[in-house]
Protein backbone atom coordinates (compact mmCIF):
# COMPACT_ATOMS: atom_id res chain seq x y z
CA UNK A 1 0.00 0.00 0.00
CA UNK A 2 1.40 3.36 -1.45
CA UNK A 3 0.84 5.90 1.77
CA UNK A 4 2.51 9.17 -0.25
CA UNK A 5 -0.06 8.09 -3.57
CA UNK A 6 -3.09 7.47 -1.39
CA UNK A 7 -2.73 11.06 0.06
CA UNK A 8 -1.89 12.78 -3.09
CA UNK A 9 -4.77 11.08 -3.97
CA UNK A 10 -7.34 12.19 -1.86
CA UNK A 11 -6.24 15.44 -1.41
CA UNK A 12 -7.58 15.84 -5.23
CA UNK A 13 -10.36 13.47 -5.26
CA UNK A 14 -11.99 15.59 -1.58
CA UNK A 15 -13.14 18.81 -3.12
CA UNK A 16 -15.99 16.66 -5.92
CA UNK A 17 -16.41 14.62 -2.82
CA UNK A 18 -17.37 17.36 -0.30
CA UNK A 19 -19.91 18.62 -3.27
CA UNK A 20 -20.92 15.50 -3.41
CA UNK A 21 -20.01 14.97 -7.51
CA UNK A 22 -18.11 12.24 -7.14
CA UNK A 23 -17.33 9.04 -4.80
CA UNK A 24 -19.32 7.79 -2.05
CA UNK A 25 -20.48 9.99 0.87
CA UNK A 26 -17.23 9.76 2.99
CA UNK A 27 -15.96 12.92 3.12
CA UNK A 28 -15.35 13.40 6.29
CA UNK A 29 -13.19 10.53 6.58
CA UNK A 30 -11.35 12.05 3.49
CA UNK A 31 -10.66 15.18 5.61
CA UNK A 32 -9.65 13.31 8.48
CA UNK A 33 -6.88 11.32 7.14
CA UNK A 34 -5.54 14.06 5.41
CA UNK A 35 -5.35 16.18 8.29
CA UNK A 36 -3.62 13.59 10.33
CA UNK A 37 -1.68 12.23 7.45
CA UNK A 38 -2.82 9.11 7.46
CA UNK A 39 -3.16 7.05 3.96
CA UNK A 40 -4.88 3.02 5.10
CA UNK A 41 -6.88 0.71 3.86
CA UNK A 42 -9.70 2.52 4.35
CA UNK A 43 -8.43 5.70 2.12
CA UNK A 44 -7.55 3.17 0.07
CA UNK A 45 -11.29 1.68 -0.47
CA UNK A 46 -12.98 5.42 -0.58
CA UNK A 47 -10.91 5.77 -3.47
CA UNK A 48 -11.50 2.92 -5.44
CA UNK A 49 -15.72 3.79 -5.45
CA UNK A 50 -14.67 6.96 -7.50
CA UNK A 51 -15.20 5.02 -11.08
CA UNK A 52 -13.70 7.63 -13.43
CA UNK A 53 -10.65 8.20 -11.42
CA UNK A 54 -10.07 4.63 -10.33
CA UNK A 55 -10.28 2.76 -14.49
CA UNK A 56 -7.93 5.45 -15.20
CA UNK A 57 -5.58 5.02 -12.94
CA UNK A 58 -5.88 1.21 -13.38
CA UNK A 59 -5.72 1.90 -16.89
CA UNK A 60 -2.00 4.21 -16.45
CA UNK A 61 -0.95 1.46 -13.87
CA UNK A 62 -1.38 -1.26 -16.20
CA UNK A 63 0.46 0.50 -19.26
CA UNK A 64 3.28 1.07 -17.27
CA UNK A 65 3.78 -2.51 -15.37
CA UNK A 66 2.97 -0.87 -12.21
CA UNK A 67 1.00 -3.51 -9.44
CA UNK A 68 -0.12 -0.35 -7.39
CA UNK A 69 -3.20 1.33 -8.71
CA UNK A 70 -2.63 4.27 -5.91
CA UNK A 71 1.23 4.04 -7.20
CA UNK A 72 2.15 7.86 -6.35
CA UNK A 73 3.39 7.68 -9.93
CA UNK A 74 0.23 6.65 -10.92
CA UNK A 75 -1.77 9.23 -9.23
CA UNK A 76 0.06 12.06 -10.14
CA UNK A 77 -0.11 10.93 -13.98
CA UNK A 78 -3.82 11.10 -14.20
CA UNK A 79 -4.28 14.55 -11.66
CA UNK A 80 -0.96 16.23 -12.86
CA UNK A 81 0.70 14.99 -15.16
CA UNK A 82 3.91 12.94 -15.70
CA UNK A 83 6.01 10.88 -17.94
CA UNK A 84 4.12 7.66 -17.29
CA UNK A 85 1.16 9.21 -19.94
CA UNK A 86 3.47 8.27 -22.78
CA UNK A 87 3.53 4.99 -22.34
CA UNK A 88 -0.53 4.47 -22.63
CA UNK A 89 -1.90 3.23 -25.65
CA UNK A 90 -4.59 5.95 -27.29
CA UNK A 91 -6.27 2.60 -28.89
CA UNK A 92 -6.07 1.17 -25.37
CA UNK A 93 -8.01 4.50 -23.74
CA UNK A 94 -10.29 4.78 -26.29
CA UNK A 95 -11.42 1.21 -25.54
CA UNK A 96 -11.61 2.22 -22.05
CA UNK A 97 -13.52 5.32 -23.05
CA UNK A 98 -15.70 3.69 -25.26
CA UNK A 99 -16.52 0.59 -23.33
CA UNK A 100 -16.02 1.37 -19.71
CA UNK A 101 -17.53 4.52 -19.37
CA UNK A 102 -21.10 3.77 -21.92
CA UNK A 103 -20.24 6.95 -24.25
CA UNK A 104 -22.56 6.05 -26.19
CA UNK A 105 -26.00 5.97 -23.89
CA UNK A 106 -24.22 9.29 -22.50
CA UNK A 107 -23.23 11.31 -25.61
CA UNK A 108 -25.80 9.81 -28.42
CA UNK A 109 -24.18 8.75 -31.35
CA UNK A 110 -23.56 11.49 -33.24
CA UNK A 111 -21.38 12.95 -30.26
CA UNK A 112 -19.47 9.88 -29.83
CA UNK A 113 -19.06 9.86 -33.56
CA UNK A 114 -17.25 12.78 -33.52
CA UNK A 115 -15.58 12.32 -30.65
CA UNK A 116 -13.82 8.70 -32.16
CA UNK A 117 -13.15 10.54 -35.61
CA UNK A 118 -10.95 12.82 -33.84
CA UNK A 119 -9.45 10.18 -31.51
CA UNK A 120 -8.39 8.36 -34.31
CA UNK A 121 -6.35 11.53 -35.33
CA UNK A 122 -4.75 12.51 -32.57
CA UNK A 123 -2.85 10.92 -29.42
CA UNK A 124 -4.80 11.02 -26.69
CA UNK A 125 -3.55 10.86 -22.94
CA UNK A 126 -5.65 9.63 -19.45
CA UNK A 127 -4.93 12.70 -17.66
CA UNK A 128 -7.97 14.71 -15.87
CA UNK A 129 -8.09 17.50 -18.37
CA UNK A 130 -9.13 15.13 -21.02
CA UNK A 131 -11.63 13.71 -19.67
CA UNK A 132 -13.68 16.95 -18.35
CA UNK A 133 -12.68 18.68 -21.76
CA UNK A 134 -13.78 16.31 -24.16
CA UNK A 135 -16.33 13.98 -22.62
CA UNK A 136 -18.77 16.70 -22.96
CA UNK A 137 -20.83 15.40 -19.84
CA UNK A 138 -19.76 15.58 -16.03
CA UNK A 139 -19.19 12.49 -14.11
CA UNK A 140 -19.92 10.64 -11.08
CA UNK A 141 -23.16 11.63 -9.63
CA UNK A 142 -23.63 14.37 -11.95
CA UNK A 143 -23.93 13.38 -15.68
CA UNK A 144 -25.28 17.37 -17.01
CA UNK A 145 -23.18 18.58 -19.26
CA UNK A 146 -20.16 21.13 -18.69
CA UNK A 147 -20.34 24.78 -19.17
CA UNK A 148 -17.39 27.28 -19.58
CA UNK A 149 -17.71 27.60 -15.91
CA UNK A 150 -17.75 24.26 -14.46
CA UNK A 151 -14.65 23.08 -16.80
CA UNK A 152 -12.61 25.48 -15.54
CA UNK A 153 -13.45 24.91 -11.89
CA UNK A 154 -13.26 21.14 -12.55
CA UNK A 155 -9.88 20.79 -14.43
CA UNK A 156 -7.09 21.30 -12.50
CA UNK A 157 -6.00 24.70 -11.94
CA UNK A 158 -2.73 26.71 -11.03
CA UNK A 159 -1.29 29.69 -9.46
CA UNK A 160 0.83 31.55 -7.47
CA UNK A 161 0.04 32.96 -4.27
CA UNK A 162 -0.07 36.54 -3.73
CA UNK A 163 -1.28 37.62 -0.48
CA UNK A 164 1.05 40.39 0.88
CA UNK A 165 1.47 39.56 4.50
CA UNK A 166 -0.57 37.48 6.43
CA UNK A 167 -2.43 34.49 4.82
CA UNK A 168 -5.69 33.55 6.46
CA UNK A 169 -6.48 30.10 7.91
CA UNK A 170 -9.05 29.71 5.75
CA UNK A 171 -8.59 30.90 2.12
CA UNK A 172 -5.92 32.71 0.20
CA UNK A 173 -5.70 34.60 -2.89
CA UNK A 174 -3.43 33.31 -6.10
CA UNK A 175 -2.81 34.68 -9.67
CA UNK A 176 -3.76 32.54 -12.52
CA UNK A 177 -5.97 32.32 -16.09
CA UNK A 178 -9.20 31.30 -16.20
CA UNK A 179 -10.82 29.62 -19.78
CA UNK A 180 -12.54 31.94 -21.86
CA UNK A 181 -13.58 30.70 -24.99
CA UNK A 182 -13.82 32.86 -28.71
CA UNK A 183 -15.33 31.39 -31.77
CA UNK A 184 -15.90 27.73 -29.92
CA UNK A 185 -12.50 27.36 -29.31
CA UNK A 186 -10.93 27.24 -25.64
CA UNK A 187 -7.86 28.83 -24.62
CA UNK A 188 -6.27 30.78 -21.30
CA UNK A 189 -7.57 33.99 -20.79
CA UNK A 190 -6.00 37.28 -19.36
CA UNK A 191 -4.49 36.44 -15.13
CA UNK A 192 -7.04 37.23 -12.82
CA UNK A 193 -6.76 37.44 -8.60
CA UNK A 194 -8.72 34.13 -7.63
CA UNK A 195 -9.51 33.34 -3.88
CA UNK A 196 -9.64 29.73 -3.12
CA UNK A 197 -10.43 27.87 -0.06
CA UNK A 198 -8.41 26.13 1.98
CA UNK A 199 -10.73 24.57 4.47
CA UNK A 200 -13.49 21.89 4.96
CA UNK A 201 -15.90 22.54 7.64
CA UNK A 202 -13.29 24.72 9.32
CA UNK A 203 -10.18 21.28 9.12
CA UNK A 204 -7.22 21.98 7.09
CA UNK A 205 -4.87 19.66 5.62
CA UNK A 206 -2.33 22.26 3.89
CA UNK A 207 -0.62 24.66 5.96
CA UNK A 208 2.57 26.81 5.96
CA UNK A 209 1.77 28.28 2.68
CA UNK A 210 3.41 31.27 1.90
CA UNK A 211 3.68 34.21 -1.14
CA UNK A 212 4.92 33.04 -3.68
CA UNK A 213 4.39 29.65 -3.63
CA UNK A 214 2.78 28.00 -6.47
CA UNK A 215 -0.31 25.68 -5.75
CA UNK A 216 -2.79 23.58 -7.81
CA UNK A 217 -6.93 23.86 -6.82
CA UNK A 218 -9.93 21.80 -8.14
CA UNK A 219 -13.67 23.22 -7.17
CA UNK A 220 -12.26 26.37 -5.78
CA UNK A 221 -10.30 24.38 -3.09
CA UNK A 222 -6.51 23.84 -2.79
CA UNK A 223 -5.02 20.72 -3.18
CA UNK A 224 -0.87 20.67 -3.02
CA UNK A 225 1.58 22.66 -3.34
CA UNK A 226 4.11 22.31 -6.87
CA UNK A 227 7.29 21.74 -7.60
CA UNK A 228 8.27 23.92 -11.15
CA UNK A 229 8.70 20.62 -12.89
CA UNK A 230 4.55 19.48 -12.04
CA UNK A 231 3.76 22.51 -13.52
CA UNK A 232 5.07 22.28 -16.55
CA UNK A 233 3.62 18.95 -16.72
CA UNK A 234 0.38 20.12 -15.29
CA UNK A 235 0.42 22.76 -18.06
CA UNK A 236 1.39 20.54 -20.87
CA UNK A 237 -1.24 17.81 -20.34
CA UNK A 238 -3.84 20.45 -20.34
CA UNK A 239 -2.72 21.96 -22.91
CA UNK A 240 -3.25 18.86 -25.08
CA UNK A 241 -6.69 18.17 -23.68
CA UNK A 242 -6.88 21.90 -24.97
CA UNK A 243 -6.12 21.45 -28.34
CA UNK A 244 -7.91 17.98 -28.74
CA UNK A 245 -10.92 19.90 -27.70
CA UNK A 246 -10.38 22.45 -30.57
CA UNK A 247 -9.48 19.86 -33.29
CA UNK A 248 -11.63 19.27 -36.30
Amino acid sequence: MNKLGLLLCAKYSVAPNYFGYCGPDENKSLVDHLKENVGDKEVQSILSEFETLYLNLTLIAKENKIADVFDKRVVEAYWVGNELLQSVSSRHYAYLLNEKFNLEKKLGSKNLSKLSHKIQASKIYPHHSFHVFNIFKRTGHDPSFHTLNTMDECRIGWGQVVESSKLKVKSLRVITQPFVTHINKLSFGKEIIKNLTLSYKGKTFLKNLKVGDWVSFHWGHVCDILTQNQIKNLEFYTQKAIDFYNSS
